[in-house]
């Protein structure tokens, strides 16, 4: 094992210490590492779904003049993919190095006040990263909820919810209320803030935090329209209409949902052109350029094979009317999830619109087992099959034409792996 895995392993190590939302380590240990964060242009995302791609949108609209970091979670294949510059991944190197610089001060935390957790360390590292290599934007994927995430520390110069749905129930409430107000949390004094969702009670919510906030409220529901649409398997292409412009927007990234995140990342560039230059056509190249890993990815086209990170039931919605709207609807689900996620209210979604479940089992330590899995997709579908192994269970669905591999990001590293095998 190299030095530089061994150093990474270290990092997935503090997995253990599970997810603590208490912001009062993460306050120190960024203060140790110099309190990188400090006087810097951020944009912070937050969302039950759509925030990684909205966070990607607007990087690379950003990117069209300035130099921009993105931070995202979780990874596909590679650590390095969570911290990005200018398109390059965060070097191995950079990584050991931080761990070998910080990890005493990790270990006096951890005896004076408790561990730094995976997800503090690793945000630490981004944020630190991010100044050492001067960027001029840093765009930050939240991590969970908003309100007690780690990256919950940086005042940015946009904020954005772009949608609340019921997901990680257990840690951010079990209402729609309850979950609004966590993402609700990353709101700050006198920053405009911009949403994406429709649903009245998280709106309420939203917009009550932002008005006792001072923080301009914008939702693209109110303020945005669309004309002109047409998808196909290669993209979308539509006109979308903002209270400051018109833009033809053309994408790679396909759905309905999109629509929304595309509109989500043009309202937060137009509140950014207020201080920074950003044109019409840094927009429109921006969001044409974007490809995002794990949405709706065509992996191949003969079988057609499409990878989509959904892991819970507003993603396999969309996901299944996406699948509708281009006809796919004698489709192979290629499925697995994690240990504490709503199996039964994801798998609905699909129904009449996939017609073979093969389920298998995740290399990841909160896996559900594949003999629950298919005991679950029996209660929704009539030809279920069961392949522990990834690798095999991708290679039976791949005898089908259409087969949709989804369930949980970590599924999706796996079978990553077992494609780059193949090769």
């Amino acid at each position: 094992m190299s030095r530089e895995r061994e150093e990474i392993e270290y990092l997935y190590g503090l997995r253990r210490f599970g997810m603590r939302l208490d912001l009062s380590i993460m306050r120190e240990f960024i203060k140790l590492a110099g309190n990188p964060h400090e006087g810097m242009n951020f944009v912070h995302v937050a969302g039950t779904n759509g925030k990684g791609t909205v966070a990607s949108f607007v990087y690379h609209i950003l990117g069209q003049r300035y130099r921009v970091g993105l931070y995202t979670s979780p990874h596909i294949s590679r650590f390095t993919e969570r911290i990005v510059v200018d398109g390059e991944e965060i070097d191995e190197d950079y990584v050991v190095d931080f761990v070998r610089r910080y990890r005493g001060v990790i270990d006096s935390l951890a005896s004076e006040m408790r561990h730094p957790t995976f997800f503090e360390v690793t945000t630490t590292m981004a944020l630190k990263y991010f100044r050492e290599m001067n960027v001029d934007f840093a765009v930050l994927e939240v991590g969970l909820g908003g309100r007690l995430d780690a990256t919950n520390i940086v005042t940015p110069r946009v904020s954005s919810i772009t949608t609340v749905d019921y997901d990680h129930m257990h840690i951010l409430g079990k209402s729609i209320e309850k979950i609004a107000r966590e993402k609700a949390g990353i709101i700050k004094r006198g920053v405009p803030v911009v949403v994406g969702e429709r649903k009245k009670k998280a709106r309420r919510v939203i917009e009550k935090v932002a008005s006792t906030r001072g923080a301009p409220y914008h939702n693209v529901n109110d303020e945005c329209s669309y004309d002109d649409f047409d998808m196909t398997i290669d993209g979308m292409r539509f006109t979308l209409s903002t209270p400051v412009r018109e833009y033809r927007i053309r994408t790679r990234m396909l759905g309905m949902h999109q629509v929304l995140n595309a509109m989500v990342a043009v309202r937060i560039a137009e509140l950014l052109q207020e201080n920074f230059r950003i044109t019409t056509r840094d927009i429109e190249r921006g969001i044409e350029n974007t490809l995002w890993r794990g949405r709706f990815e065509i992996k191949s086209r003969d079988p057609l094979l499409i990878f989509d990170g959904a892991h819970n039931p507003a993603g396999a919605r969309v996901l299944a009317d996406t699948l509708r709207r281009l006809n796919l609807r004698n489709t192979t689900l290629l499925f697995s999830m994690l240990a504490d996620k709503d199996v039964d209210s994801f798998l609905k979604k699909f129904r009449g619109v996939v017609k073979k479940v093969i389920v298998s089992e995740i290399d990841y330590r909160r896996k559900m087992p594949v003999e629950e899995l298919e005991e679950r997709a029996r209660r929704h579908f009539d030809e279920v099959i069961a392949i522990r192994d990834p690798c095999e269970a991708l290679r039976k669905a791949m005898e089908e034409d259409v087969v949709l591999a989804t369930g949980s990001i970590y599924f999706l590293g796996d079978l990553e792996k077992c494609l780059g095998s193949s090769r």
